[in-house]
């Protein structure tokens, strides 16, 4: 057919008005044609010509009147105005791409580079030539140093960057954190120290300003990872219709990310030399860490690659194995697997939330995981260096973690309970309280220093709060002392004034004083920092009171004898409860204080801690007898008065006066101190044990329960460390303590397996 009755079969009526147009009327004819040449079906072709008239519409607005006038840098104006568009942007697109390939627009004049722009091409061949990073990399860094050049408005005024300041790069930082996370930022930082590094080296910065820049304060695995269950993701795979190309394209990207745990751009990276269908194999090229990783081709997923070869994709000489079904033909993008999996995902009808295509790498962990399968094996699998970024899936591992969670122990007796005056004999604690202050503003000769030092804090992602309030007396004393500069005598004064905290205390007030002065001498270099060899020795590291589960079960039994108030009448069964989750879960106390009833899945019975110590999330399963009590602990709420309000404390104080009236911190201290006295649980010294000596006990009981169960205690520490929120069990080893009991039972496993092996007589 041709291309004219091509035109006027598909738009009859707007074929006469295409070819009227006074820009692009000549060239339709010789468009369409091209357009079906790279396969765009009649639909797109259509849209194609369409958009045309758009585009000239505003090619004329901007003066354009004779196809002879236009450059390719219209036609990339053209595409820069409707790219928000699809339809009309992609028309502009292949509209300049076609008036290029045919010559009927000339090639502009590059404009003179700007001086931002030959800064960074010159830092890009820095990068490639000399830190060898890979191209990827280096456009992340140009991209944060060209954004750094237009704070500083290098491009009207190249000398700022000769004269930059710390104080501006601090500013810049404070800016960038209004877009970005800490994560983020991290990156916005590395770019920042790589480019002025470069800059001092090559003479144009006199003093090394890379290395007076803080970091974001992030820490490794803050996020919980998210994995769907197995159940589900077997019902997305077969929810997609597999009748059509499409579909059986999109099943087969899918199926090999849930079934291999490939990465999106492994996925779409497949050529077609990576499968051998005679060795079995398939073979990945990872983008990541650069590796081949060689992984065996199961007979499933090799007839799904193969009924796809045949019979969906499009006919192409191309290589990639995953190619766009619609015009232009070519290899799919990374972004485009989770456009892939976000259509499905919404045509399925699965309660599924919004997700990314890493959480099925993650699934596909978890799966071999609950199959037994050895972490070492599951790094290899997918490709993973180091045995612990494995073990970032052990946290989402519930059934192997909920073996570690401690059960209540067995039914104590209880004794008779001792009056709240009995903890007035016991030793007073220093306690490290700060005087009321006289005013809530910085006052003193550092003000205005103070002021950005808190804020470039707070931009990098810290919270500060306690580091502040220190710094706010420090100031009020100096106001108070009329001191007009911190000299060494100053200083002595106010640590003198510190005396009576203990010397862990001191030293923590110290040091937080001093790393201002170290960021006050960057802009004032007279500043006097004091030695921090001359500070207090901290305290020695007191040893925790393992509290064994006979003196827990004691604790429970006499906490039920609390009396109840008129405003708590579950008063016994909030403290029971709270201390069961303290000694059965490893729970500290803020973590146990902060969590809200949103925070305990019914369901799965787990618990959620969510941004504790180092912003950490994990998620704690229950014992089945932690379950049940906490179940009847809840079931009696309403009976008294209580709301199952989401958003309430899971331990509140007995009010029901609202959601944010909680348990306090000294509420359950005082408490405790009256049930340890009661039960007789005390150390050599007289003295009760401190709340948190029970995360202590329960890392020791779990692990003598190992021992008592024949297991490997080996293979319990990853999970007990992911269970209390730990990167890897060396963080898990300070809660370790050898008892008399531990003792034994490790004893006893040695004879058991080696005994025979010393026995005289035996093979030498």
């Amino acid at each position: 057919m041709k291309i004219t009755s091509f035109l006027k079969q598909i738009r009859p009526r707007a074929y006469a008005r295409y070819q009227a147009l006074p820009l692009f009327g000549s060239v339709i004819a010789d468009y369409s044609a091209w357009l079906r040449q790279r396969s765009y079906t009649t639909k797109t072709i259509r849209f194609c010509l369409k958009g045309i008239r758009h585009v000239e519409g505003w090619l004329r607005h901007k003066g354009r009147r004779k196809l002879a006038d236009l450059s390719d840098r219209d036609m990339r104006a053209v595409h820069d105005r409707f790219r928000t568009e699809s339809n009309l942007g992609g028309a502009a697109r292949s509209l300049g791409t076609f008036l290029l390939e045919r010559g009927l627009i000339a090639v502009a004049t590059p404009p003179t580079p700007k001086f931002s722009q030959r800064e960074l091409a010159h830092f890009g061949e820095h990068l490639r030539a000399v830190c060898g990073l890979a191209g990827a990399t280096v456009v992340r860094h140009q991209m944060q140093i060209r954004l750094f050049l237009g704070f500083l408005q290098a491009d009207r005024q190249p000398s700022a960057l000769r004269d930059i300041s710390v104080r501006q790069i601090e500013d810049y930082l404070r800016l960038a954190a209004k877009t970005n996370t800490r994560f983020s930022l991290q990156q916005v930082v590395a770019s920042l120290r790589t480019y002025l590094r470069w800059k001092h080296a090559e003479g144009l910065l006199r003093s090394p300003l890379h290395e007076q820049i803080d970091s974001p304060r992030c820490y490794r695995l803050e996020r919980l990872p998210r994995a769907l269950p197995w159940t589900q993701l077997s019902a997305l795979l077969r929810s997609i219709d597999r009748a059509t190309p499409m579909g059986q394209r999109d099943f087969t990207i899918l199926f090999l990310a849930a079934r291999y745990g490939l990465r999106s751009c492994e996925l779409v990276g497949l050529k077609l030399e990576d499968f051998n269908w005679r060795a079995g194999t398939i073979r990945i090229q990872q983008s990541k860490t650069r590796q081949t990783l060689l992984l065996p081709l199961t007979d499933e997923a090799g007839d799904i690659v193969a009924r796809y070869l045949r019979t969906a994709r499009p006919a192409s000489p191309r290589r990639e194995v995953f190619l766009r079904q619609r015009a232009p033909m070519g290899p799919l993008l990374p972004t485009t697997v989770y456009d892939i999996l976000e259509s499905r995902v919404r045509r399925s009808g699965l309660p599924l939330k919004t997700m990314g295509t890493h959480v099925l790498r993650h699934s596909f962990a978890v799966h071999l995981l609950r199959q037994g399968v050895s972490t070492k094996h599951i790094g290899d699998a997918l490709g993973h260096r180091d045995v612990e970024s494995t073990g970032v899936y052990l946290r989402l591992a519930v059934d192997d973690l909920r073996q570690v969670g401690l059960p209540i122990p067995a039914a104590g007796r209880a004794a008779t309970l001792v009056p709240f005056t009995w903890a007035h004999g016991l030793p007073k604690i220093r306690l490290g309280k700060l005087p009321a202050l006289r005013s809530q503003n910085f006052r003193g000769p550092f003000a205005l220093s103070l002021q950005r030092y808190v804020a470039v804090r707070r931009a990098l992602g810290r919270g500060f709060t306690s580091a502040e309030r220190i710094l706010r007396h420090w100031d009020d004393f100096l106001a108070r002392e009329q001191r007009h500069e911190c000299a060494g005598e100053a200083f002595q004064q106010w640590a003198d004034e510190l005396g009576r905290l203990n010397s862990t205390v001191q030293r923590n007030r110290l040091r937080v004083v001093r790393n201002f002065l170290l960021f006050h001498r960057r802009d004032h270099p007279a500043t006097w920092v004091p030695d921090q060899a001359l500070f207090p020795k901290p305290q020695a590291y007191r040893a925790p009171r393992i509290v064994s589960p006979k003196e827990m079960a004691r604790i429970l039994a006499t906490a039920r004898r609390l009396p109840a108030l008129n405003y708590n009448p579950l008063r016994a069964q909030i403290f029971q409860v709270a201390f069961v989750l303290l000694f059965c879960c490893g729970l500290r106390r803020s973590e146990l204080l902060r969590l809200r009833l949103r925070h305990y899945d019914r369901r799965g019975k787990i618990l959620r801690v969510e941004a504790t110590k180092f912003h950490k999330s994990r998620l704690v399963p229950l014992h089945a007898t932690v379950a049940r009590a906490l179940e009847r602990f809840l079931a009696r709420w309403p009976a008294h008065g209580q709301r199952l309000d989401p958003n309430g404390p899971l331990i509140s104080s007995g009010r029901a006066t609202g959601t944010g009236d909680g348990m306090t911190g000294t509420a359950l201290r005082q408490n405790w101190l009256r049930l340890c006295g009661s039960a007789g649980v005390l150390d050599r010294h007289g003295r009760p044990p401190h709340i948190h000596d029970l995360r202590h006990s329960m890392a020791v009981a779990a692990l003598h329960r190992a021992y008592a169960q024949g297991q490997d205690p080996n293979a319990l520490l990853p999970h007990l460390a992911s269970y209390l929120g730990h990167v890897s069990p060396v963080s898990t080893h300070h809660y370790l303590h050898l008892t008399p009991e531990l003792r034994q039972a490790a004893s006893r496993r040695f004879h058991a397996g080696c005994a025979q092996l010393f026995q005289s007589g035996g093979a030498a």
